[in-house]
């Protein structure tokens, strides 16, 4: 059987750190990096942990091709401190790494929003890379759901993992400001502009999308919470690729 790294990354997770660590104990190496947090978490990951080491968070592609570098092993399982992995799922794994067929593997996730598991809204079809060799991929740097490069097949493990998304508005709100800032510099990047016919119109379509074309109805209030909120940071990232673009204009045209 092929040897696995596991990597953490987490920070002010104390709630959910030792669920996950849990869930991923049975890896060959497991690997903990914490962005110095302030609320335990710290402690229970050097408790938990093969390696246990801080590094200041900067991005998640950042933080995870730095941890890349400090395992032991080439296969590298990487989760985050919002998940955890259930047995069925560790046990296909497992059985996978006895011939693996692919050099990555995707894993669909089981979206649990304000405490309940989302089924509708587009939540089903959410998956993320779980697994594959370092020595084959590296993450890119965007700053916003960073990708493995370069891209190629890829394996899809049946069963799911589970993702506690958010544990309240709050921590969405929170998340959301830093993203859409984020999600902003990269359209800027791209050559995006910022127009306020965008920061009106792209959340009204994601709002029908998400919660009348993909049935987010059918989640009740949590479904309606989750598309006024999404729909907000759509706004709200927009709002900001105007604030890029056209304030430094209007400065250079005053001075």
């Amino acid at each position: 059987m092929e040897k696995i790294s596991g990597i953490v990354t987490c920070f002010n997770r104390m709630e959910e750190i030792a669920s996950c660590l849990d869930s991923v104990s049975w890896v060959d190496e497991l690997v903990v990096i914490d962005s110095f947090s302030t609320d335990g978490t710290a402690e229970v990951g050097r408790a938990k942990a093969d390696v246990f080491l801080q590094h200041e968070y900067v991005s998640a592609a950042a933080q995870r091709n730095w941890a890349m570098e400090r395992t032991s092993h080439d296969w590298t399982l990487i989760i985050d401190s919002d998940e955890v992995m259930p047995p069925e799922l560790a046990e296909e794994i497992r059985a996978e790494m006895e011939h693996p067929g692919f050099a990555r593997y995707r894993v669909r996730r089981r979206g649990i929003f304000l405490g309940r598991e989302m089924k509708h809204g587009g939540w089903a079809s959410d998956t993320n890379n779980i697994l594959f060799r370092k020595s084959n991929y590296r993450f890119n740097d965007d700053e916003v759901h960073p990708r493995l490069i370069p891209d190629g097949p890829a394996g899809l493990f049946s069963h799911r993992l589970d993702h506690y998304t958010h544990r309240s508005i709050d921590e969405f709100t929170r998340k959301s400001n830093k993203y859409a800032t984020w999600a902003a510099r990269k359209m800027q990047r791209q050559g995006k502009q910022g127009h306020p016919a965008k920061i009106l119109l792209h959340p009204l379509y994601n709002f029908f999308k998400v919660y009348l074309l993909r049935g987010g109805f059918l989640d009740g209030a949590r479904g309606l919470i989750s598309a006024v909120l999404s729909s907000a940071y759509v706004a709200e990232k927009y709002a900001k690729l105007w604030e890029l673009d056209r304030l430094p204009r209007e400065r250079e045209e005053q001075s």
